[in-house]
This record gives structure tokens, C-alpha cells and sequence, in this order.
């Protein structure tokens, strides 16, 4: 009834040739005709179910049909098995047989289009093929940037199924400390601009590769935005090279220092009890000529203790070479066994001046026994050396447990150290008080520094003059 009261002509329609859809002009289907039937799968028992929307992939602007002028197009249409044919589509106004305004489709195949989605098809396939085979893994994004495609390369990396991956799935493999750096290229997503990050990837192994991503946006012959097409490369080795270099390059900047801090050891340190015992040398030669052989044995004295210094000072020089060069390799190490050996050397020392050793229960920590044996014997011996007059030594050692190392603490109540001379101290032979005043060479303190550096530490220190002193260093876990 309702087909008779609005389709004017509707025989001619029943045996039209093209696919003909009626609707009102808010898109409503009111009628079709057989061919539309064998064009899109539906049947006038379907009407209620088709609408202009699901039926056309690309829609026109329909103000143009309002204005009573005809529109052509092409589109793929959407059948009721949800498959899709390519089809020439024309749309005219029309007055219902109750007078109202309307609209009236023809819709017609196109072969040629047809033809173009096959040969679209092909090249998918083509796309497909070539992505699959590539090494480099590849992905795509709709509009909204959700991924829809990822290649073999990327499912074979991330060892997960490609449903799994789809839409922002994806997003759980990446390292949780890195996901600022998505954070950063957000603005070239909203401009819709080329851009490239760094992050970490959890591989199908479950460790995580350093990724090279690079994203590029697509755009239709309409120049809209369809989404982003991208790359990833597996940079883990380069950035091990890189990092390998810098090492290297902090090492040999390092090892320049040294010899620069060697230099003017020779030039200056090593120098002066080599110009006592010449001196003296000199003295002895001249009373022995003129027969004065009585200062001659006070002379001796003063050329072998310039030897002794002089011998102090090479085996100094030798420990702190042999840091890096001569260390043995990391091992589990308890630290309250290393503090009782170092203690032990100590011995006597600790007895000569009443000093006190305390120290808390320490941890196992990796690292070189030997070395760190000397690490804390440097550093009891250094509080020792440098006490109050008006006082005995006491010297603590505590620990405290952080992230991924632990610092440890040596405090002392001796005679403090003066702030500005704190980037002296660490440094081969820098004394800060004159040699009759505190005995040794200079050099304990330095060779602190450079096992603590081995063992990716770092050292630094607190003082207050005439109270204390308290050094603080890392070990890793």
C-alpha cells in the first residue's frame, strides 16, 4: 500500500534495466527495483534494514540534490553479505506521488572499476609480499592513528599474534621508562609530520631491543588524512657501539688526565728528593775529600730518606696504575670480610693511636675483593692520619640500601677539611699540609676514587673544620 500511495511510474521501475533505489529526501528507502536487488543482495523484505549510509562507501554532498540538480559519482557499494561492488551512481530529485520531495538513485556496474579494485588488489598484494619479506619491521595506521597492519618482521620481533598487536595492543611490548618518548612526537602527530623516536622493545625472548622508529603520514588523492605509515630498526648493537665509544673516549680522556697529573709528579713531586739526595750526595763528595768525615754518616741519613721517598712515591705511582690495568676480575663479595682483613692491617696502627673501628653489618656487593680491601684500609688509615690532636680517633662505618647500590659512609672526628679544598683532595699528590706536619705521599685518597670508579661508583665528602670528616661512596648491587 505504501509502495502505490508514493512510487509514481512503478511498473516502469519493476522492469527498469539499471538498479534503481527510491528514497524520501532524508534517505529513507521507500522502493527498489529488481536489478537493485541482483546488484546489492537485498530484497524489498530488507528495506528496513538499508539506509544511503550503509550503502554507499563515499557519499556526496546532497545540497547539490536539494537544488533539483543531478549528481554522478563513483563508489564501491556495500552489499548485504558485506561485500563490496564498484558502481557508476547517479542521484536526482524527484516528486513522490503524495507530493513530497524525494530522491532517486540508478546505480550502473562499472567494469573499469572493477578492474582498478582488481588491479588495487594486486598491488595489496604486491605490498604485502614485499613488506612480509623485508627485515625491517612495518606497520600502518588508520585516521586515528591505531595500527591495522603489521608485517612478518614485526610479529617474528615480538613473538605475538597479529590480534594482539592490533589498534594500541602494540603499546604493552614497549618499556615502561620509555613511553615519555611518545610523549615528545605527540605535536608531529597533531601536524601530521614526518618524525622518528628511540625506545625499547620487549623481543619474543623477553628482553628489550633498543628501536629506531620512523613514521611518515599517508594521504588520499583528496589530500586527507588516511593515517601513518612507519619502519622499525633494531638498533641495539649500534647503541652498544656508540656507548662502547663514549666509554672509550671518557677512558682515554681519563687516561690523559693521568698523564697529564704524571707530568707534573715528575716535574715537581719526584724532582725534589731527587735535588736533596744530589745535594747531600754533593755534601758527602766534598767531606770526604777534604778528610771532614764526621757530618758524613748525618748526610747518609738524609740521602736514604730521599730514597725512601722516592721508592714511596714509585710504589704509589704503581698501585694507582694498576687500578684498571692490573684489577682482578668481579667477584660476590661480602663486605663485613673485607672490613675485618682491612682492620687486621691496621692493627698496629689502630693500637698506636687508641683509635676506634666500628662498623655496621655490610652487604654483598660484585666487585674486585682485593681492591676493595684497600678501598676501606685507605680510608681508616686517612681518618687515623689526619686525627685531633685533643681527641682518639673514632671512625664509623654505616650503609645505607638505595635503588641499585648502596652507599656506604666513613665518618671520622678528626681535624676536618676545609671546602674549598675538596677538588684537591681526590688528585695524585695533592697534599693539603707539608710533609713533617702528616706523613705518605698524597695518593691514598686518589687511588679511593679510581676503585671506587671501577666499580661504577661514585665518592664525595662532607667536613666541617676541627669536627670530622665523613666520605661517601657507592657499590653497586
Amino acid at each position: 500500500m505504501r509502495l502505490s500511495q508514493h512510487i509514481p511510474h512503478q511498473d516502469f521501475f519493476e522492469h527498469y534495466a539499471e538498479a534503481v533505489l527510491i528514497t524520501t529526501a532524508e534517505d529513507i528507502p521507500l522502493f527498489f527495483n529488481p536489478a537493485f536487488s541482483k546488484l546489492s543482495g537485498y530484497t524489498l523484505d530488507d528495506i528496513s534494514l538499508l539506509t544511503a549510509a550503509n550503502l554507499f562507501r563515499v557519499r556526496v554532498n546532497y545540497d547539490m540534490v536539494i537544488n533539483e540538480k543531478a549528481t554522478h559519482w563513483e563508489t564501491g557499494i556495500t552489499k548485504k553479505d558485506n561485500s563490496v561492488s564498484w558502481a557508476k551512481v547517479s542521484v536526482s530529485p524527484i516528486t513522490l506521488s503524495d507530493g513530497k520531495a524525494g530522491k532517486i538513485y540508478t546505480l550502473a556496474d562499472n567494469p573499469a572499476i572493477d578492474q582498478m579494485k582488481g588491479l588495487l588488489k594486486e598491488s595489496e598484494t604486491r605490498f604485502t609480499t614485499l613488506a612480509d619479506a623485508s627485515p625491517v619491521m612495518i606497520w600502518m595506521t588508520d585516521p586515528d592513528n591505531l595500527c591495522y597492519y603489521f608485517n612478518r618482521a614485526w610479529l617474528d620481533f615480538t613473538g605475538r599474534k597479529f590480534e594482539e598487536e592490533l589498534g594500541s595492543g602494540w603499546i604493552r611490548g614497549v618499556h615502561v621508562d620509555d613511553m615519555k618518548s611518545f610523549n615528545e612526537i605527540n605535536h608531529f602527530l597533531l601536524e601530521r609530520t614526518n618524525y622518528s623516536c628511540e625506545y625499547r622493545l620487549r623481543r619474543y625472548d623477553g628482553t628489550y631491543r633498543h628501536i629506531l622508529e620512523i613514521g611518515t603520514p599517508r594521504f588520499l588523492p583528496d589530500e586527507s588524512f588516511a593515517g601513518y605509515m612507519g619502519s622499525c630498526l633494531d638498533i641495539t648493537e649500534m647503541k652498544m657501539a656508540q656507548n662502547e665509544l663514549a666509554n672509550q673516549t671518557n677512558e682515554l680522556k681519563r687516561s690523559n688526565e693521568e698523564l697529564e697529573q704524571f707530568a707534573y709528579v715528575a716535574s715537581h713531586d719526584m724532582q725534589e728528593p731527587l735535588r736533596m739526595i744530589a745535594s747531600y750526595i754533593q755534601l758527602v763528595q766534598k767531606n770526604i775529600e777534604s778528610g771532614k768525615l764526621n757530618e758524613v754518616n748525618d748526610f747518609m741519613k738524609y740521602v736514604l730518606d730521599g730514597v725512601g721517598r722516592m721508592q714511596a712515591l714509585i710504589n704509589d705511582l704503581l698501585h694507582y696504575s694498576r687500578v684498571n690495568k692490573k684489577g682482578a676480575s668481579f667477584g660476590l663479595v661480602n663486605l663485613n670480610e673485607v672490613l675485618k682483613i682491612a682492620v687486621t692491617h691496621l692493627t698496629n696502627r689502630i693500637g698506636e693511636n687508641e683509635a676506634s673501628v666500628s662498623y655496621d653489618n655490610m652487604p654483598q656487593v660484585n666487585g674486585d675483593q682485593s681492591q676493595l680491601i684497600r678501598l676501606f684500609q685507605n680510608f681508616i688509615d686517612n681518618a687515623i692520619k689526619f686525627k685531633a690532636p685533643e681527641r682518639k680517633p673514632i671512625i664509623k662505618i654505616s650503609v645505607k640500601e638505595l635503588d641499585n647500590y648502596f652507599e656506604i659512609a666513613v665518618s671520622d672526628n678528626g681535624i676536618g677539611i676545609d671546602p674549598k679544598f675538596y677538588n684537591r683532595i681526590f688528585v695524585i699528590f695533592q697534599r693539603l699540609h707539608t710533609r713533617s706536619e702528616y706523613e705518605g705521599t698524597g695518593i691514598g685518597l686518589a687511588v679511593c676514587k679510581k676503585i671506587v670508579e671501577r666499580h661504577s661508583g661514585n665518592v664525595r665528602l662532607e667536613s666541617k673544620v676541627d669536627e670530622g670528616t665523613t666520605f661517601y661512596f657507592t657499590l653497586k648491587k
